[in-house]
């Protein structure tokens, strides 16, 4: 492998675990040497000179039980190399399970392997993460769907480095295997394409942290838990807001204040932010984003507070936060070519909050209104712009209100449980495709043992269209797999 590309060796066993082998060693060859320091003595006694008269024998001050048989020594002498065998095999263990970078920096390796099998009855945009109904179709025979998947597995890995620039540094990415095209044939599915799904590097300086790279919008970083849609995360196109752009963040620790005996954590954040709009306006020459020929970035902002162990211990798609809450507020302005030389305004005002009620139950949930959002993950029920009136227009700017909660319970330490909600209602004056989509989840993930993860999801769509027809699908999942 060449030096300028990244490999994965065992490391070294680290200092602390080589001092506490070296200890044990140490305290092992002390109790053999000490075993009894008399014996030695009395094989030492000096015999008496010639010409002298004998040495008068002294009593035994010792009893019967200070004297240690050979078979006991023997024995003692075994069971210390025993000891130490074991304690070298633990070692060659640890040192095998621990693996580094070229740059000598200890990396941590995050997983969740999975296999979904999955059952939709009724039309859907996609079969395996449906995220919104189709209309009827013709007949009920070709309407349900039966498939096992294993392309939403992810693997990541994480490094944490001290001093460097005077601050922390923190850089992180994972990938799955959700990549390729959602319409395409079905070999998507048996034959997976990895995809990056976020990477940040983080350098922290006291209360302030400087991020580069690619993740949620910092307007809408909460996702629902769930094993089922984790390639595209639950109740997107119904109030979810998710695409993982690429930004550079800068978030400031402002103050502390007391609610009560509750001290609340106040902080701000701003960043620049890819100019994505997932769409293209008519006539476009180079497959280019009508959000990337503004010329132009997109900017966020938000500002928020935490409270409890949130700060230390947060909530993500597969897992419950450890008390505490938050809640924050954000801002997000960008702007798409219209092909003819203009810029239409993309906007949204957002909200979120995760709070926890007690450590067994928490809720969660974030909401929005604005205009053509579809690049941030599914705004505007997945729509840009309206039908146009001709060929040659994008048609008029969606604008939507949408959100989603979602209520979960500990119910036992291995068991979390959990159901909810999102909806996104579009302006019918914009002339949209989809006029309302909703989409309801009740899930259950199960951790019988490490590393056993079990996951199981029943998911009901309703989605408007402009025709006054609804459509409605249903969808059940079972995941089975391994966590990292």
């Amino acid at each position: 492998m060449d030096d300028g590309e990244s490999s994965l060796t065992l490391q070294r066993p680290r200092r602390s675990s080589f001092l506490g082998a070296r200890r044990q060693l140490c305290a092992l060859a002390l109790l053999g040497l000490c075993i009894h320091p008399r014996q030695a003595g009395a094989q030492a006694s000096p015999a008496p000179s010639s010409g002298s008269a004998p040495a008068t024998q002294s009593a035994p001050t010792g009893s019967a039980s200070d004297t240690i048989s050979p078979d006991s020594l023997a024995a003692r002498l075994a069971r210390a190399e025993a000891a130490i065998a074991l304690l070298r095999q633990q070692l060659a263990t640890e040192s095998q399970s621990t693996v580094h970078t070229r740059s000598r920096l200890q990396l941590e390796l995050t997983g969740r392997i999975l296999t979904n099998s999955f059952l939709t009855l009724g039309r859907a945009n996609t079969v395996d993460v449906p995220l919104s109904a189709l209309p009827p179709a013709p007949s009920d025979s070709d309407k349900n769907a039966f498939g096992v998947t294993a392309r939403q597995s992810r693997l990541g890995g994480v490094i944490s480095v001290t001093d460097v620039l005077g601050g922390l540094f923190t850089g992180d990415m994972e990938i799955d295997f959700f990549g390729g095209v959602q319409n395409g044939p079905g070999d998507r599915r048996l034959f997976p394409e990895p995809r990056i799904r976020t990477t940040r590097a983080r350098m922290r300086w006291g209360g302030t942290e400087v991020m580069v790279g690619m993740d949620d919008p910092l307007i809408s970083q909460l996702n629902p838990i769930s094993v089922a849609a984790s390639g595209v995360p639950d109740f997107s196109g119904s109030g979810n807001l998710w695409n993982w752009l690429g930004q550079i963040r800068v978030s400031r620790d402002l103050a502390t204040t007391t609610v009560g005996s509750t001290p609340l954590r106040w902080n701000l954040a701003g960043g620049i932010i890819a100019p994505y709009a997932g769409t293209q306006y008519p006539g476009e020459p180079d497959v280019t984003d009508a959000g990337e020929r503004s010329a132009r970035p997109a900017f966020e902002a938000r500002f928020g507070t935490q409270w409890g162990d949130s700060a230390l211990v947060g909530a993500t798609d597969a897992s419950m936060g450890n008390g505490g809450g938050e809640i924050g507020v954000g801002v997000h302005r960008g702007w798409v070519s219209d092909g003819e030389g203009g810029l239409i305004t993309s906007y949204a005002l957002a909200m979120d909050a995760r709070v926890s009620f007690t450590e067994r139950v928490e809720l969660r949930g974030e909401a929005y209104m604005g205009q053509v959002l579809r690049g941030l993950g599914g705004g505007g029920s997945g729509q840009a712009f309206g039908k146009p009136a001709t060929p040659a227009d994008l048609g008029p700017p969606i604008r939507d209100k949408a959100g989603w909660a979602q209520l979960n319970v500990q119910l036992h330490s291995s068991l979390i449980g959990g159901a909810g909600c999102g909806i996104d209602v579009v302006n019918d004056e914009d002339r949209p495709t989809r006029r309302r989509n909703s989409v309801c989840a009740a899930h259950l993930l199960w951790r019988p043992a490490e590393p056993i993860v079990i996951g199981f999801e029943f998911r009901g769509m309703s989605t408007l269209f402009d025709t006054g027809v609804t459509g409605h699908a249903q969808h059940l999942n079972l995941g089975l797999g391994f966590e990292l």
